[in-house]
């Protein structure tokens, strides 16, 4: 038995979905020809691939290589079958898959989809976070649209323009035991802190200067991205420095003490960045566009946004 696409498809609604019915209802396929595809499957890997764990599917170590090849492949095929010069995004299905920093997340994502929903635009977003430099090698290979996030160590193959400027804040919780010391480097420096593990080049330097002030600076909790900590800080006597975009949207803001970091050099970009490949690809350009128009309108935001935006740069130009 060979492995086609529409198997390839089952694969991917299984892990997306998490049941066969869910995966069924998603495909517009029936239960049946579903579980006749995973058994076809299972038989050609000789692999169970998908195990019932309670209500849901729970996937074997092959099924989740298959996954990730699955959706590589897919990923390919759906933009070999969309080959157009027009883009229509009132007709188009397009799913754009987009890396994107927590920060731009928060504040892009909501925004983003009510716009697809007020128009009722059928094009779907798929948004990952993939480590480190390997998002780059996704960019280049196509299988990413587009990466949001601050500009570092990126190669000269790619594009990119100014979203958001934005600026790290520190917060305490309200009634916070050093309250009236957090914005001096002594006071601050006193508290226990909430750090988020560097990804980029304005957090990793402030975390550097810091441990080379006060190498012994109490550190009880690092956290992979900032999604968390306004909750955390707010319950506890730490404190941490986060983007103001995050205090501001935020529903334990009322909670928090927001001060001036005792530090310099807070403020970083969010950029977004495109391969050359795409630069003229109407459906890029389009997505590329509305992230533009919906960013700008946050320049009006007070004490968190910059006003201006930068013209599109190419790297190592």
């Amino acid at each position: 038995m060979g492995i086609d696409v529409s198997l390839l498809q089952v694969v991917r609604a299984l892990a997306r979905h998490g049941t066969v019915t869910a995966a069924a209802a998603h495909l517009g396929l029936t239960q049946s020809t579903v579980s006749y595809a995973l058994a076809r499957l299972r038989a050609h890997y000789n692999d169970p691939l998908f195990v019932p764990a309670g209500k849901q599917l729970t996937r074997t170590p092959l099924a989740s290589r298959l996954i990730e090849e699955a959706e590589r492949i897919l990923q390919d095929f759906e933009r070999i079958e969309s080959l157009t010069e027009t883009f229509d995004p009132r007709r188009s299905r397009r799913r754009f898959r987009i890396h994107m920093i927590d920060v731009a997340e928060v504040l892009i994502l909501p925004g983003l989809m009510h716009r697809l929903s007020e128009e009722s635009l059928p094009v779907e977003i798929d948004v990952v976070r993939i480590p480190g430099v390997e998002v780059w090698g996704e960019l280049e290979s196509g299988r990413l649209d587009l990466v949001i996030g601050t500009p570092w160590k990126s190669p000269p193959t790619l594009f990119r323009q100014k979203l958001l400027a934005e600026h790290y804040v520190g917060i305490a919780r309200k009634g916070h035991p050093l309250q009236h010391q957090l914005e001096s480097l002594e006071g601050y420096l006193r508290c226990s802190h909430c750090v988020v593990k560097p990804r980029g080049p304005t957090l990793g330097r402030m975390e550097a200067a810091l441990a080379s002030l006060y190498p012994e600076r109490r550190v009880p909790l690092q956290v992979m991205d900032f999604l968390s900590v306004p909750s955390i800080v707010a319950s506890t006597d730490m404190v941490a420095a986060v983007p103001s975009t995050l205090v501001a949207l935020h529903p334990n803001r009322d909670q928090l003490q927001v001060f001036k970091l005792p530090i310099a050099q807070t403020g970083f970009v969010v950029m977004q960045h495109w391969h050359k490949r795409v630069q003229s690809d109407m459906a890029n350009v389009w997505l590329r566009q509305l992230l533009k128009d919906l960013t700008a309108s946050y320049a009006s935001l007070p004490n968190t946004f910059a006003t201006d935006m930068d013209d599109v740069q190419r790297l190592g130009a």
